[in-house]
């Protein structure tokens, strides 16, 4: 009865979508005009290049995608009532089954139209829901204003929180994107939406610093936690743990989250962390990689999936638009080539794979998660859309191909802004970034050998190597994903687990697996690298070694290393002097405040010494730590990791985020100095709107009620 029930208001709410349209009756009409002419041309062109299906009459093809619109509105509901709460994959294969069967059902019904066969119908439904996406996005018809998407719109308003006059706070974050370059895009007619906040005056944009290291799990812990102590780099060696901290490792990152929280991070009062690496101390966490471990987070109980497969061409629209962005990246990664752009990289058919996710597929469950937490009324929503910053790495961070899914980000904040008008509270929108990136061609590909290769061959080749590489975070989030639908329980998450048995170890999907710790041997050295910094460790050393130890064991190596080309600075530490900065023509010593011919720090502005002194008291600094080169005046580094844009140290752009702000909230200084320093001003602006944070901290608005309890009408919760 609970199911007949359901199905019911669902069908009550169809209708009355219908009779309350937006923008009355004459836009329902034109809206209901544009479908049947974009669904018939499909149709007519699915019959053309299948010889199996054939029309008699001009009208038959409308009729028969009039009789498929019908059977999808009265027999959809009733599937997805009976698979919906049971499997994500189960749900696809029946959505799919469905599919086939309403295209043959409706060829039989008209006369005029025959199919010939199964296989027929299997192929034909393919292409014709292929045809019809591609058509609408050449039309640029809004899904979000069509019926099936404001239907997925009003089921979540259903079960949406008490309504209150109490403003939430939703946070951005767009990965890797450097205030130059966002200041660029406005000036060129792009990004409109943030384009239109900033010139209309409702926000303003504005600079803040990263200091080092300029990468996304420092920033987020800075602008999450408050406080990024003892983050040297994206991955680092704890010589009292014989340990590889990596930054997208579930373990590791859970573990820095334990190091740095106080619980009164910006998402400790009722807030959502979606897509992150830190969780800011969040009530509820999706695709979080500090929280990939905590069975009790995650996607299962969301919503996330249910435009996906309540259209009739929900997930085929996904499916089509993952396979363009596919091969849009072969045929621009060909055209770089063959034009011979530099620098450049290779990016095969993995990297093609893993663009297509992060600006498809995550983009989307990103975009719907947030507009769902809204709809809930949570007080706090930080998500991290990483799709520039993957293509940034790879293509460069002002190619094409970056600025594609620039605006593509953009397009989705335009979808979250018109989502928040029916939220149950209002909502202020920040966006920032955590960092820039710098272009550049990487030390490998300027001088033919690694970081770690140099090393290795100042000491004579005896060294036993262990070089870290670097992925892109939209493949960590790609893990996090893959990581919470093998997570959950049902018939699709046991073949998920099945079919990536190999790449999973203790529950975490990885699919580029990192390397084994190095070894806690004298010959050994620990090599990494975060764009164009570099740090090395002794692994066969219980204690940071000091420059006259190493020219005890290695003699020559620090100073022929620091008079590489490819080295602007080089600090290791002195027992007599302290820390030391080594550069091309001069030494920097930090502790006595002193020059000896040029200072090396000078080219990389005000706030280098400060940085490097940072560096240098972190427990877990490294024996030996390097600023590539930097071109000031390209902007351009030399990443001691295989990508051409990059971050994590010094030069460029990289260290130069951005945050785009109402208007009316100000900022403390003209540029803020460090991630914790934007953690400062968002928590006084949330307490200037009733928003405390910490365990104790008084929530604005009431709790909505849990996805489980789904009211009259909606769809029940979706687990993975």
């Amino acid at each position: 009865m609970g199911t007949i029930r359901k199905m019911l208001g669902f069908y009550r709410l169809q209708l009355r979508i219908l009779w309350e349209w937006r923008g009355g009756k004459w836009a329902l009409v034109k809206r209901l005009l544009i479908t049947l002419v974009v669904s018939a041309i499909a149709f007519y062109a699915t019959a053309w290049l299948l010889p199996s299906i054939t029309i008699d009459h001009f009208a038959d093809g409308i009729v028969v995608v009039i009789v498929m619109a019908l059977l999808n509105a009265i027999v959809r509901p009733f599937i997805l009532a009976l698979v919906l709460a049971r499997s994500l994959i189960l749900t696809g294969i029946a959505v799919l089954v469905l599919q086939v069967l309403v295209f043959m059902v409706s060829a039989n019904v008209v006369p005029g139209v025959h199919v010939g066969g199964l296989l027929s119908a299997l192929i034909g439904s393919f292409i014709y829901a292929i045809i019809n996406t591609v058509i609408t996005a050449i039309l640029g018809v809004d899904t979000g204003g069509s019926f099936y998407g404001l239907l997925v719109q009003n089921m979540l308003l259903r079960r949406a929180a008490p309504k209150s006059d109490a403003p939430g706070l939703v946070m951005i974050q767009i990965d890797g994107l450097a205030y130059p370059i966002l200041a660029g895009r406005v000036r060129a007619g792009s990004v409109n939406t943030m384009a239109s906040w900033i010139r209309d005056g409702s926000h303003t944009l504005s600079r803040w610093e990263a200091i080092l290291p300029s990468m996304t799990s420092a920033s987020q812990a800075g602008i999450l936690h408050g406080n990024n102590d003892g983050i040297p780099a994206f991955r680092w060696y704890e010589r009292d743990r014989q340990h590889l901290m990596v930054s997208s490792n579930p373990v590791d990152a859970g573990e820095i989250v334990r190091r740095i929280s106080n619980g009164e991070g910006l998402l400790s009062n009722h807030g959502a962390s979606i897509c992150n690496l830190m969780t800011g101390d969040a009530t509820r966490s999706y695709l979080t990689t500090a929280a990939i471990k905590d069975e009790s987070q995650g996607i299962g109980e969301s919503q996330a999936f249910l435009g996906f497969f309540l259209s009739p061409t929900g997930y085929l629209r996904s499916i089509t638009l993952f396979l363009g962005e596919f091969l849009k990246e072969l045929f621009q990664a060909r055209r770089t080539r063959r034009s011979g752009i530099r620098p450049q990289m290779h990016r095969g058919m993995k990297y093609a794979g893993m663009r297509a996710a992060s600006n498809v597929l995550l983009r989307d469950v990103n975009t719907s998660l947030v507009i769902e937490e809204m709809y809930r009324g949570t007080n706090v929503i930080y998500a991290d859309f990483t799709d520039y910053d993957e293509l940034a790495h790879h293509c460069g961070p002002e190619r094409v191909e970056s600025f594609e899914a620039l605006d593509g980000i953009d397009r989705a904040l335009a979808t979250l802004r018109k989502a928040a008008e029916d939220a149950p509270r209002p909502y202020h929108f920040i966006v920032l970034s955590d960092h820039g990136q710098s272009l550049g061609a990487t030390f490998k590909q300027r001088y033919g050998k690694s970081l770690g290769e140099v090393v290795c061959d100042l000491m004579s080749g005896r060294a036993q190597l262990f070089q870290a590489t670097t992925q892109a975070e939209g493949s960590t989030f790609v893990n996090s994903f893959l990581s919470e639908i093998t997570r959950s329980r049902g018939i699709g998450p046991s073949v998920a687990r099945a079919a990536l048995a190999g790449s999973t170890k203790d529950g975490v999907v990885d699919l580029d697996a990192e390397e084994v710790p190095p070894p806690a041997d004298p010959s050994a050295i620990a090599v990494v690298g975060s764009g164009n910094l570099g740090l090395v460790w002794f692994t066969g050393h219980d204690h940071r070694l000091t420059v006259e130890e190493l020219e005890t064991l290695h003699p020559g190596l620090v100073s022929t290393l620091a008079a590489h080309p490819g080295v602007a600075m080089l600090m290791v530490r002195s027992s007599e002097k302290g820390a030391v900065v080594f550069g091309p023509k001069g030494v920097r010593y930090l502790d006595q405040d002193r020059v000896e011919g040029e200072d090396p720090t000078t080219l990389f502005g005000p706030h280098t010494i400060m940085s490097m002194k940072r560096e240098d008291a972190m427990t877990h600094a490294p024996d030996l730590l390097l600023i590539s080169q930097y071109d000031p005046e390209l902007g351009e580094v030399a990443a001691y990791e295989e990508l051409i844009g990059s971050h994590g140290g010094l030069g460029g752009p990289q260290t130069e985020p951005f945050i785009l702000h109402p208007t009316e909230w100000k900022l403390d200084a003209d540029v803020p100095l460090g991630a914790p320093s934007i953690y400062r001003n968002v928590r006084r602006w949330l307490g200037d709107i009733g928003i405390e944070l910490g365990a104790g901290g008084s929530a604005a608005v009431a709790p909505s009620v849990p996805p489980t309890a789904a009211a009259e009408g909606a769809a029940p919760a979706m687990p993975a």
